[in-house]
């Protein structure tokens, strides 16, 4: 449990740094906030839960499913014009993907070991 704690705080943090580097803004709106966790999601349950702990997914089709899901919603983006597609913002799903991933198999492991003991 320990570690999922350390995960998320040291993820919000660098999130923090990230969006005032990156994004020059401290608390971001909330079509940034849906746009962000659903990466963060995507990452969570279908790279760190599917795909590395429960090998459910190839590592092709956990690609795939989420290159279309990112594409799905940079095209929602580009349509409602909220955002442009630059390079900020892909380093920011980027790091939104890994952090969810590494957040999907830390937890995984951590339920797994509760189900089992």
């Amino acid at each position: 449990m320990k570690i999922i704690i350390f995960s998320i705080i040291t993820g919000s943090v660098l999130l923090y740094f990230l969006n005032v580097a990156l994004l020059k803004t401290y608390l971001p709106n909330l079509d940034w906030i849906i746009h962000a966790s659903l990466r963060f999601l995507v990452g969570f349950l279908v790279i760190g839960v599917s795909f590395w702990y429960a090998k459910a997914l190839t590592l092709k089709n956990a690609l795939v499913i989420t290159v279309f899901i990112v594409i799905a919603d940079y095209l929602y983006d580009y349509n409602i014009e909220a955002y442009r597609l630059n390079f900020e913002i892909i380093l920011h799903g980027i790091y939104m993907l890994i952090w969810g991933a590494i957040s999907g198999y830390l937890t995984a492991i951590y339920v797994k070991e509760k189900l089992t003991n």
